[in-house]
This record gives C-alpha cells, structure tokens and sequence, in this order.
C-alpha cells in the first residue's frame, strides 16, 4: 500500500483555494469526518466528496489558535485569521461530549468595501456627516452587518479628521489610519466586555463609537449617553426590521426608565438601516435588500417618545416625506421588477408578507 494514503491533507491550501476562488458564498464549515461545506446564496453545498480526519483539521486549527485544544476543553474559540488578501472570522469549538471537532470560518476582505460596492444608496453617506447621535445597523445573522458597518467606517476614516473607537469581539475588519486615529478593542482581550469597553472609551476622547452589538442594559444605556453627550455612535442589533430595533434597544430599560430613554433615543438618533442578504434570481450572488429611516430634523422623534406611535414610522417610510426614508417591502418589489430577485425569496424575507404578495401582484 502506497505511504501516500497515509499523508494528510493540506486544509490551510484548501481553504485558501476556496476564500480565492470565484464562487460566490459567505461561510466555510470544516467538521471532523464530514467533507467541508460552504454557504452559497442558494444555501449548504458540500466541497468535494472526501471527509476530514482530525489529522487533517488539526494543523488548520494550530495556525489558527496554537492553544486551541487546551481552550476548547471549556468553551468555543472565536479568533481572527489572516489569509493573504482575507480575514477569516474563525470559531473552533467540540460536540458530542468533546468527541469531535468542527471550525466556521466567515470570510471578509482585508480592506472594507465601499457603500456602494455592498449595495447602499449614496445618500446614506448623509447620516455620516452628522457630528453627533445614533445609528442603528441592525438585521438578521449573516445579513451583512459587520461589512456595512466597516464600509460606514471606512468612510468617515476616509473624510474626516477624528478619533474612531471600535469595540468588537472579535475584531474582523482591521481598520488602518487614513484621516481618523484608529482605536479597535477586541472583548475580552482589550476589555472586558462591550459595556466596560465603551464606558472606558468615552474617557479616551473619541468622536466616533462603534459597538459590535447591543446585548444589555449596560450597552444600551451607555449607547444612549454617548449619543447624547456628542459622540457619533454607530451599534449593531439583531431584529426583523427598522421599527423593532428602536422598540428593542428600549426593551432594555426598566419600564419605568423606558419613557425617559425613549425621549433621549428621539432627540439623538440619527437613522436605522435594517439589511438582508438574498440570492439573486440566477442564485450566483447575493443582492442586499435594506429598510432605512432617517430621523432628520426630529421627524421621526414623536413616534419615537410614543410607545403607542412607534408602528407609525412604518407609515412615514411609505411616505417617503425625505425622500430617503424607504420601507423594506418597496426596496424588495423593486428588486424583483428589476428581475435582480425573485418573488419568491422576497417573501421568505420579508416581515409582512400579505401586503407585499399585494404589492407584487399589482405589478403583474
């Protein structure tokens, strides 16, 4: 028998091939004896036809985390990984009573893409410029929301002369000075935790914050003192659209705090862009479809301070009174008049699928 059989593969080859190549897919799932899957548009598809041995995974996961068979003993390892032009967001964890391994790694482009390149309207770059409040960034997971909030760095990096503080866990762009100093802190190897990392970054003089995501009271209410107090805070969520990531980032505060938060989050926030990513119509690529509304001149303010108004900025984004506020069920029928989508997807993604299901038949 051939010692060649004996020999195991070379999967940091293998997954540098894959991030390298031109088939389109955002996630690469490599599982102790299973062949590797990535996540196309379309979904799961399986890479070749031959399983991985521990063998095999066992360099990859070293030059990921050379400690990462002591670390998993007690929880998963989340680890940024660079891969020539690539960063690969990578979580190492065990299963089955630690008796198998598995990585999922996500992939991003060392350098951040542009507003435009991800998928936003131009005019976005208007909630940038402001000098102080909130802007939400929020959707489901794998919706694109670490990319458009390095690409909304990266513009500010790029016109303005300031000090950007991010806290991430774990950081996945790495951002370079080009105008702003740059700060990035990583949880826990920076701080401790997202709620401490921005309460010692408001004492580091910071123009702009970035939270990687709202998870507590802490966060939230930190978010809030910073957007008052004249920082340009930029914060992730996840929720199924716009009007649900205000009504979440409240949900946080007691209810006898809520109308005070509430009148605060209406003077100071700037807008809410909630994201999804679909396939598009020949399954080759993804399309963005994004909800944006803007709270120009306090516009939106009165629905805000009104828990019992909040469902009428749904309303507004159908008036398109801005001219930029738009709602998630127009952006999706246009999406599919253009043929860049399918009806069918835009409904598995939407949150109100009757009217939309009205929308697209109004059209035929």
């Amino acid at each position: 028998m051939s010692n060649d059989l004996y020999l195991t593969r070379n999967l940091q080859q293998e997954v540098l091939a894959l991030v390298n190549s031109e088939q389109t897919f955002s996630d690469i799932h490599i599982e102790q004896d299973e062949v590797i899957m990535i996540k196309t548009p379309r979904g799961w598809q399986p890479v070749g036809d031959t399983a991985v041995t521990l063998a095999d995974l066992s360099p990859l996961l070293s030059a990921i985390d050379e400690d990462w068979e002591d670390k998993i003993i007690d929880k998963a390892v989340d680890r940024p990984y660079d891969l020539e032009k690539w960063r690969l967001r990578c979580n190492i964890y065990r299963m089955e009573r630690g008796s198998r391994v598995a990585v999922s790694i996500r992939r991003f482009p060392l350098t951040p893409l542009t507003l435009e390149q991800i998928g936003l309207p131009t005019y976005v770059k208007t909630m940038l410029e402001a000098s102080k409040g909130i802007i939400l960034i929020t959707g489901p997971t794998g919706a694109g929301k670490t990319t458009t909030i390095a690409s909304m760095l990266d513009y500010i990096n790029t016109t303005r002369q300031g000090h950007i503080v991010t806290i991430e866990e774990p950081i996945e762009y790495q951002l370079h000075r080009k105008q702003s100093i740059i700060s990035q802190k990583e949880v826990p190897t920076d701080t401790v935790s997202f709620s401490s990392g921005l309460r010692e970054a408001l004492r580091q003089k910071p123009d702009v914050l970035m939270v990687g995501e709202i998870r507590d009271f802490d966060t939230a209410d930190t978010v809030l003192h910073a957007g008052e107090s004249g920082h340009l805070v930029l914060a992730t969520l996840h929720t199924s659209s716009a009007v649900r990531a205000i009504t979440k980032l409240l949900s946080f505060f007691p209810q006898d705090q809520r109308n005070q938060r509430a009148a605060t989050l209406a003077d100071s926030l700037v807008g809410v862009i909630f994201q999804n990513l679909l396939p598009s119509e020949d399954g080759q690529r993804q399309v963005m479809a994004s909800e944006m509304v803007f709270n120009n001149n306090q516009q939106i303010a009165p629905y805000i301070i009104d828990p019992n108004k909040l469902y009428m900025i749904g309303e507004f984004m159908k008036r398109k009174e801005d001219n930029m506020s738009r709602s998630l069920n127009e952006v999706l029928m246009q999406l599919v008049v253009k043929k860049a989508i399918s009806s069918r997807d835009a409904l598995r993604v939407t949150y109100n699928r009757l009217e939309l299901h009205d929308m697209l038949n109004s059209k035929r």
